[in-house]
C-alpha cells in the first residue's frame, strides 16, 4: 500500500471551547510525531492496560482504511500506532477520537503503564497487574504527568516471566507470593532503575518486597524523595541512580510491612478482587513455576541477610551478624524444603527437616549437620568477633551449597545432590587477597554460571561498591567482562595472575 494524499485543509478546534482546545494541544503534544515525509504524522493511540473494546476495534478499523495507509502496529507499550494519517486532518481526526473514548493524552509517559493480563486472563498470573495500574491512576493521573517525570516508565508483569518487560522500566513491578501462616497474600517484587535507552538496556535492581495495596503508596513517596532532594535539574531515574539502592529500600521499608490476616485482611486480597488471593486458579504446571520462584525468592532472602550480616560485622555489631547468619541458614534450609512441600513452623522444625531431608539423603554434604549445630549456637548476648566471623563462614557454605542443589530445577522440582563441600568453596570470597574489596572467587565455574554468581552478588551490593572476580582464561575471561559491561557495571581491570584472571568490577 502507499501513503494517502493529503487533501483536506486544517480543521482546527473551535477557539470558543478552551478546554477543548487545550486538550487538543496536549494530545498532539505526546501522541503525535511527525513522519520525515512532510504533511504527515505517526499518531499513538494510548490503550489503558492495552485494552480495546469491539467499538473501538472497528473504530479503528475503518479509520486506517479510509485516513491512513491501512496499516497499524502495536507497539511494545500496549499502545496503536497508526502511519501516514495527514497533519491537516488531526483536529478533525481527534474529534472523532474522543466520541470513541480514544483520545486519551499522555503516550510513552509514567502515566502510559504497561501491565501484562496477570491473574484476570493469564494461567501464569499470580497478581492482577491491570487492577494495580488502574490502582496507580491516582498516583498518575492521566493528562497531568508533571515535566520533571519525563523519562520515567513503570512496567508491570504478574509474575516473574516479565511479559510486561518489568526488568527495563524505571519502576517495575512482578508478583509473587508470601506466607503468613496459613494465608498466602499477594506481593510484588519492585526493580528500580531499569532502562532500554538509545544508549544501551539496564537491568533495573530488584530492591524490596511490597503488598500490592501498598504500591501506589510507596511509588509516591519515591516521587515525594526525588522532589524534595533533587539536585539541579536531574530526572527522576537519574535521582534514583544517585539515592541508591541501599537509601531507596530502607525508605521503603515502612511499606513492605503487614500484619497477619486477623489484623490486615485487606493486604491478602488483590486489587479489585472479590475472594482471598490464592494460587489454587494457577493453569497446569504452573504450581510448579510458583514453587521454583518461593526457592529462588528464598535463596535471595538468605542472600540478603548474608549481605546484612557482612555489613554489620564492619560496623562490630556482632550480635546482630550472629544473628542475619543464622537467619541466612534458616531461609536457605526453608527454600529447599519446598520441593519436600515442607512448611516449617518453627526454627526447630526448620533445621530437624533439613537434617532429615536434605542431608541424611545426599542432598547436602554430610558434614552439614555439623553446620546446623554451629549456626544453631547463638552464643551469649555479646559474642565476639571471632565468633560472629565464625558465623558467617558457615552461613556463607550453607547457602552456597542451597544455591549449587536448586540451580537449574525445573517443574520436577528435583534438587542437585552436592555430595562434597568443596563444590561449593569456589563461589565464596577468599579469606586474604590483598585487597580491601570482596572477593568472587569462580575458577572452575563455567559459563554462564560464572555470570550468574557474579550479577547476583552484584545486586547484594550498592552502586559504586567494588567487586573482585577470579575467572578462568578461555571463555569465562572473554564472556564474563563484556556481559557485566552490557548490564552498566565498570570493569576497572582485568588482571592476569598465574592461570586465571582477577576482574575488578565496580557496582552500576
Amino acid at each position: 500500500s502507499h501513503a494517502p494524499v493529503e487533501t483536506i485543509p486544517p480543521d482546527v478546534p473551535s477557539s470558543a471551547n478552551g478546554a477543548a482546545s487545550n486538550a487538543f494541544e496536549r494530545w498532539k503534544k505526546t501522541n503525535v510525531t511527525p513522519q520525515r515525509q512532510p504533511g504527515f504524522s505517526a499518531v499513538t493511540l494510548k490503550l489503558p492496560t492495552g485494552d480495546m473494546t469491539p467499538t473501538q476495534m472497528r473504530f479503528i478499523a475503518d479509520l486506517i482504511d479510509t485516513e491512513a495507509n491501512g496499516n497499524i502496529r502495536i507497539t511494545i507499550d500496549q499502545n496503536v500506532l497508526i502511519r501516514w494519517m495527514s497533519t491537516s486532518r488531526l483536529p478533525e481526526m481527534y474529534s472523532r477520537l474522543v466520541d470513541v473514548h480514544l483520545a486519551d493524552s499522555g503516550a510513552h509517559l509514567v502515566e502510559d503503564i504497561v501491565a501484562c493480563p496477570g491473574t484476570d486472563t493469564c494461567g501464569l498470573g499470580i497478581t492482577s497487574s491491570k487492577a494495580l495500574a488502574r490502582a496507580l491512576d491516582d498516583v498518575f493521573p492521566a493528562g497531568n504527568t508533571a515535566d520533571d517525570l519525563a523519562g520515567t516508565s513503570i512496567k508491570i508483569s504478574g509474575c516473574h516471566n516479565s511479559c510486561a518487560q518489568h526488568h527495563i522500566a524505571t519502576i517495575g513491578l512482578h508478583g509473587v507470593s508470601k506466607r503468613y501462616g496459613e494465608h498466602l497474600a499477594p506481593f510484588y517484587e519492585m526493580h528500580i532503575g531499569g532502562s532500554a535507552a538509545g544508549d544501551g538496556a539496564r537491568i533495573g535492581q530488584m530492591t524490596i518486597k511490597l503488598p500490592p495495596k501498598n504500591v501506589p503508596k510507596a511509588i509516591a513517596h519515591l516521587v515525594g524523595l526525588f522532589r524534595q532532594e533533587r539536585e539541579n535539574e536531574e530526572s527522576f531515574p537519574q535521582y534514583l541512580d544517585r539515592a541508591g539502592k541501599a537509601k531507596l529500600k530502607q525508605a521503603l521499608i515502612p511499606y513492605s510491612i503487614i500484619g497477619n490476616f486477623d489484623d490486615t485482611p485487606e493486604h491478602f486480597y488483590d486489587w479489585e478482587a472479590e475472594s482471598e488471593f490464592s494460587l489454587v486458579d494457577l493453569g497446569p504446571g504452573e504450581c510448579a513455576g510458583g514453587a521454583v520462584e518461593m526457592i529462588t525468592d528464598g535463596i535471595l532472602e538468605a542472600d540478603q541477610e548474608l549481605y546484612q550480616a557482612e555489613t554489620l560485622i564492619q560496623s562490630q555489631q556482632y550480635g546482630m551478624t550472629v544473628n542475619k547468619a543464622y537467619r541466612a541458614v534458616l531461609a536457605g534450609a526453608k527454600a529447599l524444603l519446598v520441593t519436600e512441600g515442607i512448611e516449617p513452623a518453627t526454627d526447630l522444625q526448620t533445621f530437624e527437616e533439613c537434617d532429615a531431608r536434605l542431608i541424611q539423603t545426599g542432598v547436602l554434604p554430610e558434614t552439614f549437620s555439623e553446620h546446623l549445630a554451629i549456626i544453631r549456637n547463638l552464643g551469649d548476648k555479646n559474642p565476639t568477633e571471632a565468633f560472629a566471623e565464625e558465623k558467617i563462614r558457615v552461613a556463607k557454605v550453607f547457602v552456597e551449597a542451597c544455591r549449587a542443589a536448586s540451580e537449574g530445577i525445573g517443574e520436577d522440582l528435583k534438587l542437585t545432590n552436592v555430595a562434597d563441600p568443596g563444590q561449593v568453596a569456589a563461589a565464596l570470597p577468599a579469606s586474604d587477597v590483598g585487597d580491601d574489596i570482596p572477593v568472587l572467587d569462580l575458577r572452575g565455574v563455567q559459563c554462564p554460571i560464572n555470570y550468574v554468581k557474579t550479577k547476583l552478588r552484584l545486586e547484594m551490593m550498592d552502586s559504586g561498591e567494588r567487586l573482585a572476580v577470579f575467572l578462568d582464561d578461555g571463555e569465562p575471561i572473554r564472556n564474563v567482562p563484556a556481559s557485566l559491561k552490557n548490564d552498566g557495571h565498570t570493569v576497572l581491570s582485568q588482571e592476569p595472575i598465574d592461570e586465571y584472571f582477577k576482574l575488578v568490577v565496580e557496582n552500576a
